[in-house]
């Protein structure tokens, strides 16, 4: 028979080989003739910590503390479970307790310094990172987990630096691979640097080398290869990630999947999965209301407030929104330096709100506080977004709307906004959110959008006067290979041609003539649009023939400005979100004869209208008579059928009802 010192050092033995559950059964076994022995309840709640059971290491250390306050790894241990179940404030008292009974207890202060970085509190962070330092400078946790503050608070060259650090000490560090090459995309963006866009590459093919489980590396890899229009090994990525995603794994990400692949299902079933990984941090419990204010609270979310799609297309909305039946309020996330656009919004609205530097709960909470009946977010999962304030619930109905082109696929998202063309009611079920069906288009416009004084002369774009112009001009992550052999068919065809692109990157604009050349279509067929002023961008359209739209991933933004230019928009149509925005665009401005639903048709009808002078000038009469009749450019319209919209599942939310579809 087996004595107590034995089976304890038999179950720390199973512990340290990574047997955490054997080991917790002879622990479990011990503690019942060992009640107050406070190591066992240590060693317990530990195994409970490790196997992510966070409760019940809660409960164990909680008992362990009773019985001896003044051992500092367990309050350490604590610390770490009320960090993982994102009490943060709790945390951060546990470490400190811990650190003031061990005065040099480095795991302490390394996980209060990852804490904080949690909760937005940069200074404090720093310092605290600083006396990580102090102890053991040689370590590569600090230099890792310090870069991820400095990203959090867009220091990315301070946060390479960091990660840099973190490799030279260990250059097996996967996650600090991973991490530093999405600092190098971002300072790719930044600075123009494409070199940087190739390095990010490389560190997401090591860390995935190091570590092949990583959450969303694979995607990462093939969706910066698409900024890049790097088309090498597509056919075999593409398998992957659905392999991947047919095996449930963690592959990409749902942003940069809307653009690879036409399968709503499969959108939301990833949507669901990343959703998956946010925790509310408060309760969901609001005080239901079931009188109506005399104002209905309304909460914009957004981090792309300066000179973006987003802000030009709602700007103007925001302004009209009727502020005798709705308080409307903005919570800005973006950036520090507000453009001419951000300030005209701050302006719009009744009550603007800066949260860049708080907690995604701190936000909710703020929310809450200002008590916001409808939190629209209009990010999504793009860039910046901050969906953890909305799985906080900073209203008790949140709307998905216009940054993210698809479901959220998130329990804590009530609504989306669409029309039934983009929307069709047989694929409801490919959304989580239920729908607000706006009459004519999803879409907001801004119909007072300026052009230019001056616009540039075909010659000084680099376009011959003689030449039918194809615009393509789009983000270039959408232009897959079969778009671009599409595209390359059409010159093709139309011998006097030229396809207009946009210049993204020096590396993907030398990567397309690459791939031009290797169809035996020469370099001057095709001519790059550099980026400029959005009033310079929208006067260029004038110069084109016809835009011809991505597939897959269509035009949004861009093909409501070329249509407001007055240039056809040639579109073909798909099963998902992204496949048919265009669609919506054109049915609303009673243009359907642009939409095709095969290849082969669009390539015949992009010909027709290459072609046929009579016909395109039709169309381009049509288009322009239209743009005053038809209802995509009336924003007052819009806005106004929007607010019928927010009325309605205001008064389905007040009557106690569970969120449904709505039509306006």
């Amino acid at each position: 028979m087996e004595n107590k010192a034995e089976i304890f050092s038999k179950a720390k033995k199973l512990h340290q080989s990574g047997k955490i559950i054997d080991a917790q059964k002879l622990y479990l076994k011990l503690i019942e003739d060992n009640f107050n022995d406070e190591k066992i309840h240590f060693l317990i709640g530990t195994s409970f910590l490790q196997l992510e059971n966070y409760q019940q290491a809660r409960n164990y250390l909680d008992i362990s503390i009773k019985i001896n306050p003044n051992v500092p790894h367990i309050y350490n241990s604590r610390g770490i479970v009320f960090s993982k179940t994102k009490k943060f404030e709790n945390a951060i008292k546990d470490f400190d307790k811990a650190i003031l009974l061990k005065k040099d207890f480095f795991e302490a202060y390394l996980n209060k310094a990852i804490v904080l970085k949690n909760i937005k509190k940069f200074d404090e962070g720093i310092r605290c990172f600083n006396e990580c330092i102090k102890l053991e400078p040689q370590n590569p946790k600090i230099y890792f987990n310090l870069g991820n503050l400095l990203t959090e608070f867009e220091k990315y060259q301070e946060a390479k630096n960091a990660y840099d650090k973190a490799i030279v000490l260990n250059n097996k560090y996967a996650e600090a691979y991973d991490s530093r090459g999405d600092v190098l995309r971002e300072l790719s963006n930044i600075n123009q640097n494409d070199k940087n866009f190739e390095l990010s590459i490389k560190d997401y093919q090591e860390a995935l080398k190091l570590n092949e489980n990583l959450d969303y590396v694979y995607g990462k890899i093939v969706h910066t290869k698409m900024l890049l229009n790097d088309w090498s090994d597509f056919d075999k990525q593409l398998q992957v990630i659905t392999s991947g995603l047919k095996n449930n794994k963690t592959i990409i990400i749902p942003f940069p999947l809307l653009s690879l692949i036409d399968d709503p299902q499969k959108h939301k079933n990833n949507s669901i999965l990343f959703a998956n990984t946010y925790t509310p941090t408060i309760s969901e419990n609001f005080e239901k209301k079931t009188t109506a204010n005399d104002k209905i609270k309304i909460g914009y979310f957004s981090a792309d407030l300066n000179a973006h799609a987003v802000s030009h297309l709602i700007c103007k909305m925001l302004r009209l929104h009727d502020k005798e039946k709705f308080k409307i309020y903005c919570y800005a996330f973006g950036f520090k330096e507000k453009d001419e656009l951000h300030q005209r919004i701050e302006k719009s609205v009744d009550v603007y709100r800066d949260i860049r530097n708080i907690n995604d709960h701190e936000a909710a909470l703020l929310a809450r506080k200002d008590e916001i009946d409808i939190a629209i977010d209009l990010q999504g999962y793009t860039s910046k977004h901050r969906s953890a304030i909305f799985a906080n619930k900073a209203a008790p109905i949140q709307i998905n709307y216009l940054g993210y082109p698809g479901t959220m696929g998130a329990n804590f998202i009530d609504y989306i906004i669409a029309d039934k063309n983009l929307i069709p009611e047989n694929s409801q079920k490919f959304y989580s959110e239920k729908i607000i069906y706006m009459p004519h288009n999803y879409q907001v416009q801004n119909d007072e959008l300026k052009t230019a004084k001056i616009t540039p002369t075909k010659t000084e774009l680099g376009l011959p006067d003689d030449h039918f112009i194809f615009c393509a001009i789009n983000n270039n992550y959408k232009i897959l290979p079969e778009v671009f052999d599409t595209w390359i068919k059409l010159l093709e065809k139309v011998e006097q041609s030229i396809l207009w692109l946009l210049e993204t990157n020096e590396v993907a604009k030398n990567n397309l003539l690459k791939e031009a050349r290797a169809r035996k279509i020469n370099s001057d067929r095709i001519v790059f649009m550099k980026k400029t002023s959005h009033d310079i961008y929208l006067s260029q359209f004038q110069h084109a023939d016809l835009f011809l739209d991505t597939f897959v991933y269509n035009a949004g933004a861009t093909a409501s400005n070329a249509l407001w230019m007055g240039l056809p928009v040639l579109t073909k149509i798909g099963q998902s979100y992204t496949s048919r925005m265009a669609s919506s665009l054109l049915n609303s401005i009673d243009l359907p004869e642009l939409i095709t639903d095969s290849t082969e048709a669009y390539i015949k009808l992009a010909i027709e209208l290459a072609t046929d002078a009579n016909k395109l000038n039709s169309i381009k009469l049509k288009l322009k008579e239209n743009r005053l009749k038809k209802p995509l450019f009336n924003t007052e319209k819009f806005t106004r059928d929007f607010e019928i919209g927010l009325q309605k599942v205001y008064k389905n939310y007040l009557e106690n009802n569970e969120p449904k579809n709505i039509s306006v």
